[in-house]
Formats: C-alpha cells, structure tokens, sequence
C-alpha cells in the first residue's frame, strides 16, 4: 500500500515507518521536522519536509495516498495548558485539513492516533473505550475532537478510521524535552547526573506502553476492514516512583518532588481486551524488563 505518515520523523511515526516498511509497503514521511529529526526518517522512505497547517502542501503529498497515519500534533498534556495557539494550530486546525485535504484526493482511510487523556481523571479502572471522555486539557480536549472529525467524515464522506487511544508511549528515540515522557526524562537526569524530577508525590500510576507495541498496533489497524475505537496500552501499571527506583537502581541517582501541574491525573490503567480481541493486538514489551536496553541506547547519545 501507499502510505502517508504525518509527523513520521517524530518518536512514533518513525517506528511506524519501520514496520511498514519491513512489509513492504511506500511509505512517504511528510513532517515540519520541529519536533522530528531527520535522523529518524527510515532507510526506504520518501520524504516530505511540509507542515500539516499548510493545505497546499498536504493536498499535493495526498495525491495516490491509500492511506494516511496522522500521528502529527502538540504532543504534550501539561504543555498544552502554556501553548493552546500551537495546539489550536496543531491538533485542531492541521486534523481538520488533513481530513478536508483527504476528501479532496480521494483518500480513503485515516488511522489517528489519539491519547488515553481524552478520559481525563478515570471513574473506574482498567478504563475501556466506553469510560466517558472527560478530559482536563486543551490536549485531551483536541484529541477528542480528532476523534470526532473522524466519525464526521465518515458520515459525510466515508473516510475509514481506526482511532488508536494511546497510554505512556516509552521507547527509543523519544525526544527530550522538558514536556517528554517520564521514562526518557528521568534516563537522561540520571545519566546527566541531575535529581529525577517528580510532580507531586510520585504515587501517581501510569500505564507504560512500548512504542515498538503501538507501532505493531498502527499496523494492525491499517490491515482492520472495519472502523473502530482501541485503547493501545500495556494492560500494566507503574507508579512514577517505581520508574525513578528502577533507573536509579541501573544508574544511581536521587529523587526530587516538585508541585503537581493542572492536569495530573491520579492514576489510570488501560482495558486493551477490545484490541486484543478485534485487531489481535498482543502487547509483547514491558516496561522494567526494557529499562536497561533504553539506558545503553542514551548513554551513546549523550
């Protein structure tokens, strides 16, 4: 198939670009590269260097296009809450023109990958697709309106969609940042020999999802014949103490708490029996087993 991955010289989309490719299908990566690196960009691709903002450019890369993994957006839950002009921008106005830019090339289907943060603080646990979207963020808040593009242009003009509900995607070549996932956050403070940064008491849980899981489970969506909504989560929970202890035990180190943002939910863990059951998703990687493996490939990068 001829696939179009936005955002896929970013963390994500690159892996996902990984396995398409070993499959064998055409790939194009069509990215601004503000967040992704050219680096990234996998043996075998065609690259586009073009933002998701500018219909002109997406309009002409979705020309032929089977398929399109929209993966590029403001990725972050607490940084949204600073910068809702990039969210706008990002999440909210560049979805809507890769659907409208769809439509106009007569492309078919869109996997969007959405965010666990559309459920906000969870009523119950583990949270399945049918826990109520009450989310807390401009982020969550613009995945869900992804989420609800995609269920228009269905309607209007049967656009395919399967929406993959991302939980803590933790892998290699996460970029650093002061909003990046804990994991890569705290390898990087510990191997700078820098305290390990925790907001609030660190006794909040997450459930820890390997990227090389949720680029498997993209996959699996391109092959589903159906739309649907999927949580893509490791089934697992962690405590952000557990995954300090776990790197400064490889590492050395030591902790230190900061004042909880706006925004941090409690705890949460995701129901992935649907993804398991409708797209054969089998989660294969865990989190403390992957540690070590994700400290080595840092210490040749800092």
């Amino acid at each position: 198939m001829k696939c179009l991955i936005t955002g896929g010289a970013g963390f994500i989309g690159s892996h996902i670009a990984e396995e398409l490719i070993k499959l064998g299908n055409d790939v194009i990566v069509f990215d601004n590269l503000s967040v992704g690196k050219k680096e990234n960009i996998v043996e075998g691709c065609k690259f586009i260097n073009g933002d998701i903002t500018n219909k002109e450019e997406l309009n002409e890369t979705l020309k032929n296009i089977d398929i399109v993994f929209h993966e590029a957006a403001f990725v972050s839950i607490r940084g949204s809450f600073e910068k809702i002009d990039d969210v706008i921008q990002n999440n909210f106005i560049g979805t809507l023109n890769v659907l409208e830019c769809m439509v106009k090339q007569n492309v078919k289907k869109i996997v969007f990958a959405s965010s666990m943060d559309v459920y906000g603080e969870p009523q119950y646990i583990p949270v399945d697709e049918k826990h109520p979207l009450k989310t807390k963020s401009p982020y969550g808040l613009s995945k869900i309106f992804g989420e609800k593009l995609c269920e228009k242009f269905w309607n209007d003009y049967k656009i395919g969609y399967v929406i993959l509900r991302y939980f803590n995607t933790y892998g290699i070549k996460q970029t650093v940042s002061s909003y990046v996932g804990v994991t890569t956050s705290f390898i990087n403070q510990a191997l700078k020999k820098n305290p390990l940064t925790i907001y609030g008491n660190g006794n909040q849980t997450r459930d820890y999802v390997s990227v090389k899981d949720v680029a498997n489970a993209n996959v699996l969506a391109m092959k589903f014949k159906k739309n649907g909504v999927f949580n893509i989560g490791s089934g697992n929970e962690y405590s952000v103490n557990q995954i300090a202890d776990a790197i400064i035990k490889q590492i050395g180190g030591s902790k230190k708490y900061l004042e909880k943002p706006e925004g941090e939910i409690k705890a949460i863990r995701s129901d992935i029996s649907s993804a398991k059951k409708l797209l054969d998703y089998k989660p294969k990687f865990n989190l403390k087993d992957t540690i070590p493996e994700l400290i080595n490939w840092w210490k040749n990068r800092i």
